[in-house]
Parts: structure tokens; C-alpha cells; sequence
């Protein structure tokens, strides 16, 4: 998953429109950029030099053969968790990390899990066709035959067996639904049809069982995924008739991981939820479908013509419906306990130990996952390969680093969030920064997401990698294409790209929403990318023949992975900027009040805003005096082993974001306790800044709004104190 999920959140709704908050990230900065500094940011002058060398000499070890070495293991068979190949893949995993001179350790879970069974889909009216539900095989293709392949199924759907007429709900999100009431038109009892796009898939059949509907059909259109954007495999990247977008339907929103083990480690003994209270399976039967299969439904319903924006590229008359088309559904999911492997190398930091860095990638996948995820997993391995190469030389990282490969990612962030219930006491007290790496190593158009602190950071990372080949930076690709998609806030050019908050939808989001670790999530891309996202043909034949023939984008991004590693680990000063971070909070701020304003200016009046921008900007404040602190520590030459300041000011550098935690978690969905950044109810991957006050705002609810407040501005109020300790 991750901001990687292109499809679901990029493609239909751009990222910085998705959820109005997105549009003001990085704004504040972007409008006032700082000249880049002479050295790297969190070094000294004299520490800079060296680092720089070293960030060289880690660039030119990323080899090509190496990297599609490891990617030809990773992506030989299917191996979704629990799989056979899977589990052979984390002792792989475990081998190459000690192969390299790095302690590798297991942490292994039991998660509940579904495969599929039967599932079986008829037209019984206005005639009797039989869908073919399965994915097509491309006929000589050698992977689709492969043993192992689980058919195409909605992880977390639940059994059952309906008969219905069918309603098109476009893209299936609320407003859509308003759409339909206004032409008359109610779902209750019925079967919607919603094509993949304009949310998180887990969203369309959690707001059709609120509507009254007895079942869910998502298809692709070709529209946003197939012929309209290019030619289809085997003659082009993107995805054909028969191919089908697997995906958890689990309201991850509530919270991830294990549904039966919320906020604990699925291990033996652990309490567990009985299967019938588990409030995160979707609330009714989904099947995910072909546009082979759609197009099938869509030209046999009648009613209104569909609005011009819900008519996708197949070559019929979209209707809305209800029918004449009505299907019989049968499904049955096969519940079980089933093994999930993370596998941990540890490389010991030799100033700071107990100041982890940390960086993951999940290799479980959907069946060969030669994009999603061993794309972005190859490059992790690639870093500890070449920093293995740099312990046998003498080098030891300042602070610890921690390989994360995580199982279990595509069904739910399983193995991630298991991990962070696990340890969360010990990452709580050690976790300086988590990076997560995703799908995202098929091109040289670079994407990051973070928490704002990190937005300085990620922005002199893009300008310090250029593509082999190329003369423009990773930075520079960047704001031009930031520049070719949308204005800033105030409707000018953008003056560096935004970065984005984050939602959910990838590993991140057990370490910076429940537990309050700074994180960064970032990919690199180009076209064709999602075209065969989830399904058989996301396999080493289409990965080669279309995305990375010659493996220069996995090189790409294992020099971006492991100079962002090396910095990180390697800074004197953590390189967090705490005045950028609060001064866009104040923009969050000020974006909700507007919204409240125009929304009811009784209601607004509820709600403390003016106390709510005062503790942003004193966060701001203390940010900004913490930084200058840290640069007058490395003017001063200070910046060494032992040195207490120096230590005082990373330690609460690191738990600042800590303070941003609310320990009763937010309304209704205790799970997510980041008073800054949380998925949204109704977006899924797509985030809510503020989100408490925010989705009460939504809903009209100003007294929890108020309360909300409250409880961010004393959050806030943490964080200025700890910031302020960095000086004392």
C-alpha cells in the first residue's frame, strides 16, 4: 500500500486535492525557500565532508546484477503471507542479512487471515450469464500457470450469499451517494457496483452497507486503469480485459493489523476478539472484477444516464441503474490462524546505540509483487548489502540502523503493525525515525510523504541524487512535475514541491499514528507503473519487458535509500525542523476554522481556535530555537561523542513527536492517537491533519470538536516544553 498506491489515491484524485488539508502541507516553506547549505543538514562543517565521501562511495557500490539477483529469488514464486514461498523468503531474508555481517532476528506472529473459496457470480436478469470471476491467463505466459496463485478475492470480505439488482455508484465514496439521491435513486437492498478509483477500496462497501446495500462489485475501468492510459499487456504496461486488482477491504481506518488482536501482539495466549464482534471486516460481501466482467453488468442497466463524470472508457452508455441486471452472489472466505514472519537485521550504533533508525519494505505480495513490493524491498537489501561491505571496512554508523522486512503488508499492514505492538515500549524509548520503502524503485519521478519536520530534509535529499545519465536532479523532476499538476494554496507556481502528510495505506503507519515515530515514506516512479498493480501480471516478464529492463531504477533507488540512511544515521543533529512542522500546523489550523466558519459560525464560535494557533505557533517558536541551538552546537565544534548537550538536544528532537500522542486515541478509533495526522474515515489512505477536530468539523459535531481542540493544544503544549528542554 503506501502513498505508492497510485491508483487507488493518485490517479483519480491528485494528491494534493485529496482531502483539502494536503493542499496547505508544505505550503508555508515551499513559499519561502532557504538557500541550500554549504554542508548537509544535522553535520558540521568538517563532519560534512566526510559524510559526502561516504555517500559517494555507497552510490557507485549499487550494482544492477545484484539487484535483479535478489529480485529473481524474491518474485520466482507466489508468496502471500502465510504461503509456503513466503515463509522460505523470510529465511532468505535472514540469511542474506547475516551473509552481509548483520544480526538478523524473526519475530514471528499468528495472525487471522483470509483465502478465499468459492465464489461464484450469475446474471440472472434481464438473462442468464455466468462471469468468469477468475483472472484471465494470457495464453504462453509462464507465470500465470504457476502453482500457489490465490484467485482474485477482497481480503477481510466476509461470506454470504445474496441476490440483487444492481446500482452504479461511480467511484462508491459519500459524495457520490448524494449524487444518487438526487436523481432519485436508493441502494437499499441492492448490489453496488463501484469502479477502483477516487478512494481507498475498503471505503465503497463500508458506505454502501450504510446506504442499505447487500453486497459490493468493484471492477477496474479502463479508464483509469487500462486502454485509456496506454496500451495493455502483453503489447503495453497497463492492465487488459481479463486482469483483476486483488485488495484488503479491512476498515483500516479503525485501526490495522490482526482484526482479532487490536492494540496487542498476535501471539499464543494473547486475548482475541471472538470472529462475530470484529468491527473491521467489511460489513458485506465484496468481490473484486475485471472490466471483462463489468462492462457485462453496466450494459444491462437501464435508468438515468450516468453523470458525465462517472462515465469511465468502456464502449457502452454508462447507466445508473437499478437494473434490469440482477445477479446471485456466493462467497465464502476461509477464516485461519496463519504464520507471519518479520525479519530485523541490526547494524549497532557506536555513539548513540539506543537512537534507532529504522527502515522497512514489505516482501509478501499478492502473488509475484515484482513491483509491489520487491521492487522497493530489493533496494533496502541493497543498502544493507553495501553498508555490510562498509562494516568489514571500519565504518560504524552513529546510530543503530534496524532492516525491516515486513510480511503481511497487502492484507491489512499486518507484520508491521504486530512488530510495533510488540516492541512498542522499547521503540517508544529508542525510535528516532522510521523510512519506509514500498513499491516504488520503476523510474526516476520521485515522490515523498512525512511528517513535517522532515519536509527540509526529504527536499536536500531529492537535490543531492541525479539519475545516472541525467542532468537534472531528483528535486528538480520533482517541482516540475508539482508545478504541472496543480497551483500552491495561494495560486501561485509552487516554489518547492509539497510534501505530502501522511495517511495510511503502508508500514508507516503503526510507528508514527499509534506510537508517535517521526516517518517518511518515498518512492520513485514512472509510467506505467500500476498497470498490472495487484494482480497475476505484476511478474518479473512485465516488470523487465516494461519498467526496469535493465535495472537502473532499482540502482536509482538504492542510492536514494542509502544516502537517506547514511544521513539519518549518521548526523550529528537529527535533521528535524520542528518551525517548519509548526508553522503548517497553524495553516491546518486556520484551514478548519474556515471550514467551521462556513459551516455554521455558531458552531465555530465553540471551538478554540485562537488557543488551538497559539500553541502551534509557541510550537513553532520552541522549533525553531531548538534548531538554532543544534546549528550553534555544530558551529561550535560540539558535535561530539559524549557530549551531553548534544545528546539533549537529539533526545528531544526525537520525542517531541511523541508528545503529539494522545494517549485515549481519537474518537470512536482509540487505535490512532497522532493528534496531527491519521487516515480519514471516509478517505482511506487519504489523511485528515488534525484529525480529531477536523472529521468532528465534518460531521457538525462542534462540541467534540471543541474537546478535540483541547486535547491537540495540550499535545502541542508537550511539545513545546520538550522542544524547549533541547536549549536548557
Amino acid at each position: 500500500m503506501s502513498v505508492q498506491k497510485r491508483l487507488e489515491k493518485n490517479r483519480v484524485v491528485p494528491l494534493l486535492a485529496m482531502c483539502g488539508a494536503i493542499a496547505t502541507a508544505s505550503w508555508l516553506s515551499a513559499q519561502s525557500p532557504t538557500p541550500a547549505p554549504e554542508g548537509v543538514r544535522g553535520f558540521s562543517a568538517a563532519a560534512s565532508a566526510a559524510e559526502l565521501a561516504r555517500e559517494r562511495d555507497l552510490t557507485r557500490a549499487q550494482k544492477a546484477a545484484a539487484n535483479e539477483a535478489d529480485f529473481d529469488v524474491m518474485t520466482a514464486e507466489p508468496h502471500h503471507a502465510g504461503s509456503p514461498y513466503e515463509i522460505k523468503l523470510a529465511d532468505y531474508v535472514a540469511g542474506k542479512f547475516k551473509e552481509y555481517g548483520i544480526d538478523a532476528t524473526k519475530y514471528e506472529y499468528s495472525v487471522l487471515l483470509p483465502w478465499p473459496g468459492e465464489r461464484r457470480i450469475e446474471i440472472v436478469a434481464p438473462d442468464q450469464v455466468k462471469l468468469q470471476v477468475e483472472e484471465e491467463k494470457i495464453r504462453g505466459d509462464q507465470w500465470a500457470d504457476k502453482p500457489g496463485i490465490l484467485p482474485a478475492y477482497n481480503a477481510y470480505s466476509p461470506s454470504g450469499e445474496v441476490t440483487g439488482e444492481i446500482v452504479y455508484v461511480n467511484f462508491g465514496i459519500p459524495a457520490d451517494y448524494e449524487q444518487l439521491a438526487k436523481l432519485g435513486i436508493d441502494v437499499k437492498g441492492k448490489i453496488v457496483l463501484a469502479r477502483y478509483g477516487g478512494s481507498w477500496r475498503g471505503i465503497k462497501p463500508k458506505v454502501a452497507a450504510e446506504h442499505g446495500a447487500i453486497a459490493c462489485l468493484i471492477y477496474s475501468d479502463p479508464h483509469e486503469d487500462g486502454y485509456f492510459q496506454g496500451d495493455v499487456y502483453p503489447d503495453g504496461p497497463f492492465r487488459g480485459w481479463g486482469m483483476i486488482q486483488r485488495g484488503s477491504v479491512m476498515d483500516m481506518p479503525r485501526y490495522p493489523g490482526d482484526p482479532s488482536t487490536p492494540d496487542r501482539p498476535s501471539k499464543p495466549g494473547v486475548e482475541r476478539i471472538p470472529m462475530d464482534k470484529i468491527e473491521t471486516f467489511a460489513p458485506i460481501p465484496v468481490q473484486p472484477m475485471s472490466y471483462r466482467d463489468g462492462v457485462e453488468l453496466l450494459k444491462r442497466l437501464t435508468g438515468p444516464v450516468a453523470p458525465e463524470a462517472w462515465r469511465g472508457a468502456l464502449p457502452i452508455t454508462y447507466h445508473v441503474g437499478p437494473g434490469p441486471a440482477k445477479i446471485h452472489m456466493k462467497l465464502r472466505m476461509e477464516y485461519a490462524q496463519r504464520r507471519l514472519i518479520d525479519v530485523a537485521g541490526r547494524i549497532p550504533g557506536a555513539v548513540a546505540p539506543d537512537e534507532w533508525i529504522i527502515v522497512g519494505s514489505h516482501r509478501d505480495a499478492w502473488t509475484f509483487g515484482a513491483s509491489d513490493s520487491v521492487s522497493g524491498h530489493v533496494s533496502m537489501m541493497a543498502v544493507a548489502r553495501t553498508m555490510g561491505e562498509m562494516l568489514k571496512k571500519g565504518w560504524r554508523p552513529r546510530r543503530s540502523l534496524v532492516f525491516v522486512s515486513w510480511d503481511g503488508e497487502e492484507q491489512g499492514l499486518l507484520g508491521s503493525t504486530e512488530f510495533v505492538e510488540d516492541l512498542a515500549t522499547e521503540l517508544k524509548a529508542k525510535a528516532a525515525i522510521y523510512v519506509n520503502r514500498d513499491a516504488g524503485a520503476g523510474g526516476s519521478n520521485f515522490s515523498g510523504s512525512a511528517v513535517h519536520s522532515l519536509t527540509p530534509f526529504l527536499h536536500e535529499l531529492a537535490r543531492s541524487i541525479r539519475p545516472d545519465g541525467e542532468t537534472a536532479n531528483l528535486y528538480d523532476g520533482w517541482l516540475e512535475r508539482a508545478r504541472e499538476q496543480s497551483k500552491a494554496p495561494d495560486g501561485s507556481p509552487w516554489k518547492q514541491p509539497p510534501v505530502g502528510a501522511l495517511g495510511s495505506g503502508s508500514d508507516y503507519t503503526a510507528f508514527l499514528d499509534h506510537i508517535g515515530v517521526a516517518s517518511m515514506d518515498m518512492g520513485l516512479n514512472g509510467r506505467g507503473g500500476d498497470g498490472s498493480y495487484h494482480s497475476t501480471y505484476d511478474n518479473p516478464t512485465w516488470f523487465k519487458k516494461y519498467i526496469d529492463p535493465h535495472f537502473k531504477y532499482s540502482v536509482l533507488a538504492s542510492q536514494l535509500t542509502g544516502v537517506a540512511l547514511l544521513r539519518l544515521a549518521d548526523a550529528e543533529i537529527l535533521p528535524f525542523d520542528y518551525g517548519s512542522y509548526g508553522d503548517q500546523i497553524v495553516e491546518y489550523v486556520k484551514d478548519i476554522e474556515q471550514q467551521a466558519a462556513n459551516a455554521s459560525a455558531d458552531g465555530a464560535k465553540q471551538i478554540d481556535f485562537a488557543g488551538l494557533k497559539a500553541a502551534a505557533e509557541a510550537f513553532a517558536k520552541a522549533g525553531a530555537a531548538a534548531r538554532a541551538q543544534a546549528e550553534a552546537l555544530l558551529a561550535a565544534g560540539r558535535a561530539v561523542p559524549g557530549d551531553a548537550e548534544l545528546a539533549r538536544v537529539n533526545r528531544a528532537l526525537i520525542m517531541a513527536e511523541r508528545d503529539l500522542i494522545e494517549p485515549t486515541g481519537l474518537p470512536d478509533r482509540p487505535w490512532y492517537r497522532h493528534v496531527i495526522y491519521a487516515p480519514g474515515l471516509y478517505t482511506g489512505y487519504g489523511v485528515k491533519t488534525i484529525p480529531g477536530v477536523r472529521e468532528a468539523v465534518d460531521a457538525g459535531n462542534y462540541a467534540r470538536a471543541a474537546e478535540q481542540a483541547t486535547l491537540a493544544r495540550r499535545a502541542l503544549e508537550r511539545a513545546a516544553r520538550t522542544l524547549q528542554g533541547a536549549g536548557s
